[in-house]
This record gives C-alpha cells, sequence and structure tokens, in this order.
C-alpha cells in the first residue's frame, strides 16, 4: 500500500477498515470513503465510522474490538485512545500511525440529523425522476425550474450525494458551487447540478478560514493576522476584542493600543462572496414547503451589496465568542467567531442567516 498515490492508499485504507468494522455493526461514513482532512488538526487523516443499523448502538463493542485489532495490526505504530477525539468536540477516536501517515478513527456512531435528511432528499429526489409521482418533491422541482429557466429545461438523469475537498480558499468564487453543494443533479448531457440542501433548522450557510491565527498562545492578539483584517472588515475593535480575553483570564499587563480601521461596506462584498459562492441551487426546508433560489451573479450581488453592521459582541467574562451582527435589505446576518473544540482562543467562523 506505500506505493500508491495518497488518494489510492486512503480509498484502499478505508475498504480495510470497512470489512475489519462491519462485523460490529459500523462502516465509513459513505459520504467519505476516503476519509478528509482532520476537521482541527490538518496533519491527520480523519475517517468517521458510523452505525450501521442506526437502531441498534454496538460501540461498547467496537471500542475493545479495535484496541485489539489495531495493536495487532501490522504497520501501526503509537496507537491512542481519546475520550474526546481531537477532530470533533463530542465524539470519541483511536489515533495513530501507518505508513507515515496519521490517521483518526472517530467513533461518530451515526450521521447527524442534517446528514440524515440529506440521505433521505436523495433518496426521495432519485424516487422523483424515475418516477414523477411525488407531489410534495413534484412542487420543489417546480420551484427550481421557476428559480432557474435553464434547470427546467435538463433531463435529471442521477441524484447522488457530493463527495470531496470543502476547502474554499483558492476556488474561484464562480466554481464555488461545486464545493458548497451538497446534493449533485446530472443530466442527460453530463452536466452537473449542484443544490446546497438545509433543513429547517439549518441557519448556517458557510464557514470561514483564519480565525485561528487571531490570538497565538499566550493569549497575545495578533493584529497582522488573517483574523484581524478578517474583523477590520466588519469595523470590530480590536482593543476591545483583546480586553475582553485579558479579563477572562485576569491578565493586567499593558498593551499597545491597536489602530482602529473604518468601516466600510465595500470591504464585506468579497467575504460574503466567498461565503455565499455562486452558480448553485439554495434549497431550505420550511414548515411549509421550500424556500429556493438560484445564485448566480444578480443573486450574489444582491446577498452581498450594501451590508451594514448592525450590532458587534466582544467576549467577557460570561462569553468567549465575538458575534457579529449584520444585515442588507435582502438578508439578515450573524457572523460567530468562536472556539468549535471547547478551547479559549478562536478557530472557528460561521456565517448564519437570521430568520
Amino acid at each position: 500500500m506505500a506505493e500508491l498515490s495518497p488518494t489510492e492508499y486512503f480509498e484502499q485504507f478505508g475498504s480495510d477498515i470497512n470489512e475489519l468494522v462491519r462485523p460490529r455493526n459500523f462502516q465509513i461514513a459513505p459520504r467519505y470513503p476516503k476519509g478528509q482532512p482532520g476537521k482541527n488538526v490538518k496533519t491527520m487523516r480523519e475517517f468517521r465510522l458510523q452505525l450501521v443499523n442506526q437502531n441498534t448502538d454496538t460501540t461498547n463493542d467496537l471500542v475493545p474490538y479495535l484496541k485489539e485489532q489495531l495493536r495487532f495490526t501490522s504497520g501501526i505504530d503509537n496507537i491512542t485512545y481519546n475520550d474526546i477525539s481531537p477532530n470533533s468536540s463530542k465524539f470519541p477516536s483511536f489515533s495513530f500511525s501507518i505508513d507515515g501517515y496519521d490517521i483518526d478513527l472517530v467513533i461518530a456512531r451515526g450521521a447527524n440529523r442534517g446528514e440524515r435528511f440529506e440521505v433521505r432528499t436523495v433518496n426521495n429526489l432519485k424516487g422523483y425522476f424515475n418516477t414523477r409521482q411525488d407531489k410534495e418533491f413534484g412542487k420543489l422541482i417546480k420551484q427550481m425550474n421557476d428559480a432557474y429557466p435553464a434547470f427546467g429545461d435538463a433531463e435529471i438523469v442521477n441524484v447522488k450525494q457530493r463527495t470531496g475537498a470543502t476547502k474554499k480558499e483558492g476556488v474561484p468564487i464562480e466554481q464555488l458551487g461545486a464545493i458548497i453543494g451538497d446534493i449533485v443533479l446530472e443530466d442527460a448531457t453530463g452536466h452537473e447540478w449542484f443544490i446546497s440542501l438545509k433543513d429547517i433548522n439549518g441557519l448556517t450557510f458557510s464557514s470561514y478560514s483564519g480565525a485561528a491565527s487571531l490570538f497565538d498562545t499566550d493569549g497575545n492578539l495578533q493584529p497582522d493576522s488573517a483574523g484581524a483584517d478578517f474583523l477590520r472588515a466588519f469595523g470590530v475593535n480590536l482593543n476591545l476584542v483583546q480586553a475582553g480575553f485579558d479579563e477572562r483570564r485576569n491578565y493586567k499587563g499593558a498593551r499597545v493600543p491597536i489602530k482602529q480601521s473604518t468601516f466600510r461596506s465595500s470591504n464585506l462584498i468579497p467575504i460574503f462572496e466567498r461565503a455565499w459562492g455562486m452558480n448553485y441551487m439554495y434549497v431550505k426546508r420550511e414548515r411549509t414547503g421550500w424556500q429556493v433560489f438560484w445564485i448566480d451573479r444578480a443573486k450574489l450581488k444582491q446577498l452581498t451589496n450594501n451590508i451594514t453592521v448592525t450590532q458587534i459582541r466582544y467576549p467577557s467574562k460570561s462569553s468567549k465568542q465575538i458575534t457579529i451582527l449584520a444585515e442588507n435589505k435582502y438578508k439578515r446576518y450573524t457572523i460567530e467567531i468562536r472556539n468549535s473544540k471547547a478551547g479559549e482562543y478562536p478557530n472557528d467562523t460561521k456565517f448564519k442567516v437570521r430568520i
């Protein structure tokens, strides 16, 4: 296996792990059969294990079984059982090294609610395009046709969940639909149509990089970091961010003031353009029906132009999160800069739509 390319290696490794864990009612998450870069530790390859039969949790059987099997598997070194995976906020994992790769085998038990909703929707769409009999999904397809007439002219022949990279950096805005989309519809010409699918409570529409660069390990804000540049664009006072975290740890030292930038709405346009992306169908389940729109250049302009910041909530004794409320005449947004691993300093940025 060592002579294979990384992609081939991870594909084979995932297949081997599947054979190992299936007798204990587990499988590698079907959406990522080759794993993916670690959610938090990017040098690790993360493989998520999910229950085959969701109604029977066999985790207690799997853990001692895996501990024994990994111990006696040739080439595996530095095996560690983690009560909480370095790449998850709630699931355990086994981490180890094999053939020069660092692996994190996360015991995630089952797909989360959003993933289950996605799988059901894929199956329902497949059923609709085969039979045209599902009235609810017939209404959804009509909305999609109305949102983008070119889609209405397409003959859909295949429906599947999207797999692969989720990193947006370096990808042109026009191609982000292929990264953002959860579901891929293939038409008779081979063209792929991407759908970003949200459940009723699915308010998050994007993550953003750079938050982890905001502070060093000693709690000093880094004014020249990507995280600082991001906050400046929203008019955030970096001195108040530093003061909030200093208050949290009772730091009494003197700080050199950080120059405050003038807020300009135009600075937010490229940030929100990358957050939204374009050339895909946004489909959100509502309590009655669906919200549907196609994001082209005109729609993207609508979503990203003339945004004003209405409130900034700074960290304090009671909160380590930076929260920004922003809006234009079409959408209201919440931007959360936080630590997704229960640590102190930010490592994650989420964009949400406010209802």
